[in-house]
């Protein structure tokens, strides 16, 4: 993969190939946009790209031989180890249970202060920088003020607002967002043979790949886990379903592909138009004796309490608070099934 392959991010890739033709590479990029847009692979292959020793004539490959002059080919011996995360010269942080911590990043600023070991670029893909605690954010403020020479630093983030301002001002910002239903369905035409299925993928996806093809059939079952969740939930059940901070985010971009459905079918009476057009019929009547401004009032309720799940809430006070605000969509408790 390179980055002629990442598709729908044409503006974010122009700029980056731009950036490597004109040797005018930034220290630090801030790739910014849902997940599953493709943030993480464009960053790999940017690295890939700044590396590439077919690209730079290096070890005896003539300059831009078996690829464009400002991407990687993807097969030459460095193209290969970043791609398996092994090149000596590129570092990798992810969060652990869901946070970064400043340890992570004293070994970032370890390995960016060392010299390129194979003469290139040396690089650090930051994956879900949001999540760095406050400690390591302050520390990695260090890494920008003063980025090493030939060195390069790429955050990429689905929640960059969650990053201090400091951070931000110092990065150049490139927004990623979801494909269109048209190129959804090129992507997955040769991988998903069931039209239904794919369609019902495009639609719970909302445009991003990662969720369709990187996390893969697991979409669907994690939508029916979800709707057991939300009846659970809207029967009374004091239980959180939740395992993790993970499926509390899960179920939240959950209920806001939800509330976004049952607004559509309020609206439209149109079930052709809904994103999850296997929606159950139970989750159907839920939003029947709501209005448009009360739908809107919980689709707004929810997008706060995702930004405020950094802070780590309460799952037991977090599960009573969302049942409480959903109950206005269903005044007639009765009429919410516990079933399928």
């Amino acid at each position: 993969m390179a980055l002629r392959d990442i598709l729908g991010q044409e503006g974010a890739i122009k700029i980056l190939e731009g950036s490597i033709l004109n040797r005018k590479v930034a220290s630090a990029y801030l790739f910014q946009g849902p997940s599953g847009t493709g943030k993480y692979f464009t960053a790999l292959n940017f690295a890939k790209a700044l590396n590439c020793k077919r690209r730079s004539g290096r070890e005896g490959f003539p300059p831009g031989e078996d690829g464009a002059a400002a991407d990687a080919c993807d097969g030459c011996p460095s193209c290969r180890r970043i791609e398996a995360g092994i090149h000596p010269d590129v570092a990798f942080v992810r969060p652990e249970k869901g946070v970064i911590k400043i340890e992570e990043i004293r070994k970032l600023e370890e390995a960016l202060s060392l010299c390129p070991y194979e003469g290139g670029y040396k690089a650090a893909i930051v994956d879900d920088a949001h999540l760095m605690n406050d400690k390591a954010a302050n520390a990695f403020l260090k890494c920008l003020e003063e980025p090493p020479a030939g060195s390069v630093i790429v955050l990429a983030s689905s929640n960059p607002e969650r990053l201090p301002d400091t951070i931000r001002s110092r990065c150049l910002a490139l927004k990623f967002k979801p494909l269109s239903a048209a190129l959804m369905e090129s992507l997955l035409k040769d991988r998903i043979k069931d039209p239904q299925k794919r369609k019902a993928l495009i639609g719970l996806s909302m445009g991003r790949p990662g969720l369709a093809i990187g996390k893969g059939g697991d979409i669907l079952k994690r939508r029916e886990e979800f709707a057991k969740s939300l009846l659970q939930m809207l029967a009374g059940s004091r239980n959180p379903s939740w395992a993790d901070k993970e499926e509390i985010e899960e179920f939240m971009d959950g209920l806001e592909l939800f509330l976004r459905d049952i607004f559509v079918l309020r609206a439209t009476g149109r079930e052709d138009f809904l994103l999850n057009p296997a929606m159950p019929e139970d989750m159907k009547s839920l939003g029947k004796a709501a209005n448009e401004e009360v739908i809107i009032d919980c689709y707004q309720g929810i997008a706060g309490i995702k930004n405020s799940l950094v802070y780590n809430p309460n799952k037991s006070i977090l599960w009573n608070y969302t049942a409480g605000m959903l109950k206005r969509l269903e005044p007639r408790r009765a009429r919410v099934k516990t079933g399928g």
